[in-house]
C-alpha cells in the first residue's frame, strides 16, 4: 500500500478536526455573546440587535455568503484568510473596548466568517461534514455545560449616562489562536472538488432568507410581548417558510435542512449542568458516538427524527424521564439524524447546522410565554451550586408545537422520497 504524504494525511484527517473545532468555536461564540438584559431594552433597533436571534441570524447569513464566496472564487489561501479575519473579529473586544450592544453584531460576523472557513474543506467529505454539523448543534444545545469550567462574565447593554461596560471576548484569545492555526492550516492545503461557478444559488437564497425571515418573525410575533397565539403563528410561518425553501433544493440538501429544523425544536427545553454531572457527560458522549456509528453504517434519518420527537415530547412530564431523554436520548438522536443525512452540499450543511441558534422561537421566545416571565425583582435566597443536572421545560403548548414541527419535518422528508445518503 502506498504511503500517504503529510499533505494527504492533513487533508484526510485534518479536515475532520478543523470542521469540529470550527463548528464548536463558532457556535460557542454566538451563544456566549448573549446580553443579559436584552429583554429589558425597548430602544427601537437597539432592542433587536442585542438579541440572541440577531446574533444567530447575522452569523448564519455571513456564513452562507462566505461559503458561496469561497467556493465561487476562493482557494485554500483565501479560506485561511477568512479563518484569521473571523478569529480577529471575535477577539477584538479583548484588545479594544467594545460595548455589549455593538459586540453582539461584531462577534456574530466573526463567527460566521470563521464557520465558512471551517466548512470550506468539507466538500464531499462525509466525516468532516458530520464533525462540522455536530460541533455546531451539540455546542448550541448543550451550551450550559460551559458553566462547569468557566465563570461567565455578565454582559449589559443598559448603563448609566457617561458610564461604559465593555464586553469581553466571547472566546479566550489563546483558544482562538490555536483554532485559527488549525482551521487556517487545513484550509490552506485543502483541495475540495469544487469547480468555479459550481454553486447552487438556491442554497445561498435559503441561507440568507431563512435567518432574515426568522428575525422578522421574532420581532413582530415572538419578542417579550408575545402571547401564545402570536407565538404559535410565528412558529407556523417559520416552519412553512423552511419547508417551502427546502422543498426547492435537491433531495439530499433539502432533507438535511429539514433535519436541522427538527433539531432546533428540541431547544424548547433547556439543559442545566451543575457539580453533579458525573453521569450526564459520559452517558451523553457515548450515546452521541453510538448514534454516529449507527447512522454511518445504516442511515436512518426518520428514526433519528422520531427520537428527537420523543425527546421534545418528554417535556410534558417534567420529570426524571425528561432528564434522561435530554441527556441520553437526544445525543443518540442527534448523532443518528445528522449522520444519516450526510453528505450534502457545503452550503446545505452550514445553513442546516446553524438552525438551532438561528431559529430562537423555541429556545428564547418560548420563555416569554411563562406567566411570570415579566415579573422581575431581587431574591435573597441562597445560590444553589450543587445538585443533579436538570432540564427546564416550557408550557405544554410549546412542547406540543415543537413535537408537531418534528412531525412536519418527518412527513416532508418522506414525501421528498430521499434515498439513503451514499456512504463515502
Amino acid at each position: 500500500m502506498q504511503q500517504r504524504s503529510p499533505v494527504q494525511i492533513a487533508q484526510l484527517y485534518g479536515s475532520v478536526a478543523s470542521a469540529l473545532v470550527g463548528g464548536v468555536v463558532a457556535a460557542y461564540a454566538v451563544a456566549e455573546s448573549r446580553v443579559d438584559d436584552f429583554t429589558f431594552s425597548d430602544d427601537g433597533l437597539t432592542s433587536v440587535v442585542i438579541t440572541p436571534q440577531w446574533a444567530g441570524a447575522t452569523a448564519a447569513v455571513v456564513a452562507a455568503v462566505g461559503v458561496a464566496l469561497l467556493h465561487r472564487w476562493g482557494r485554500g489561501g483565501l479560506a485561511s484568510v477568512f479563518a484569521a479575519v473571523g478569529a480577529l473579529v471575535i477577539a477584538l473586544p479583548a484588545f479594544v473596548p467594545v460595548s455589549a450592544s455593538i459586540s453582539v453584531t461584531l462577534n456574530a460576523m466573526g463567527a460566521g466568517i470563521f464557520l465558512a472557513a471551517a466548512a470550506y474543506p468539507t466538500k464531499s467529505h462525509r466525516a468532516a461534514q458530520i464533525a462540522l454539523a455536530l460541533g455546531v448543534t451539540a455546542t448550541t444545545l448543550y451550551f450550559g455545560a460551559a458553566d462547569l469550567w468557566r465563570d461567565r462574565v455578565p454582559r449589559w447593554s443598559l448603563t448609566l449616562p457617561g458610564d461604559s461596560y465593555p464586553a469581553p471576548s466571547t472566546v479566550p484569545v489563546w483558544i482562538l489562536l490555536a483554532a485559527t492555526l488549525l482551521v487556517g492550516g487545513v484550509a490552506a492545503v485543502a483541495r475540495p472538488n469544487q469547480e468555479p461557478g459550481d454553486i447552487d444559488t438556491r442554497l445561498v437564497i435559503l441561507g440568507v432568507v431563512l435567518p432574515l425571515a426568522f428575525t422578522a418573525l421574532y420581532v413582530t410575533l415572538g419578542s417579550t410581548s408575545t402571547s401564545p397565539g402570536s407565538w404559535v403563528t410565528a412558529v407556523a410561518i417559520a416552519v412553512a417558510v423552511t419547508v417551502a425553501l427546502a422543498w426547492r433544493l435537491s433531495p439530499h440538501d433539502g432533507r438535511f435542512i429539514l433535519a436541522g429544523l427538527a433539531v432546533s425544536t428540541v431547544s424548547v427545553s433547556t439543559t442545566n449542568f451543575s457539580s453533579d454531572w458525573t453521569w450526564a457527560i459520559p452517558a451523553g458522549a457515548a450515546a452521541l458516538a453510538l448514534g454516529v456509528v449507527v447512522g454511518w453504517k445504516r442511515p436512518m434519518p426518520q428514526l433519528g427524527l422520531g427520537l428527537l420527537g420523543v425527546t421534545a415530547l418528554s417535556g410534558l412530564s417534567d420529570s426524571s424521564l425528561t432528564t434522561v431523554s435530554y441527556f441520553v436520548v437526544l445525543p443518540l438522536a442527534l448523532g443518528l439524524a445528522v449522520t444519516s443525512c450526510l453528505p450534502v452540499a457545503v452550503g446545505a450543511v452550514s445553513s442546516g447546522a446553524v438552525l438551532p441558534f438561528t431559529l430562537t422561537l423555541f429556545s428564547v421566545s418560548v420563555t416569554f410565554l411563562e406567566p411570570t416571565a415579566q415579573d422581575f425583582g431581587w431574591s435573597n435566597g441562597p445560590l444553589v451550586e450543587h445538585g443533579p443536572v436538570t432540564v427546564n421545560t416550557p408550557i405544554p403548548l410549546a412542547v406540543l408545537a415543537a413535537t408537531a414541527t418534528i412531525v412536519v419535518a418527518m412527513v416532508a422528508i418522506h414525501l421528498k422520497r430521499v434515498r439513503p445518503a451514499v456512504v463515502t
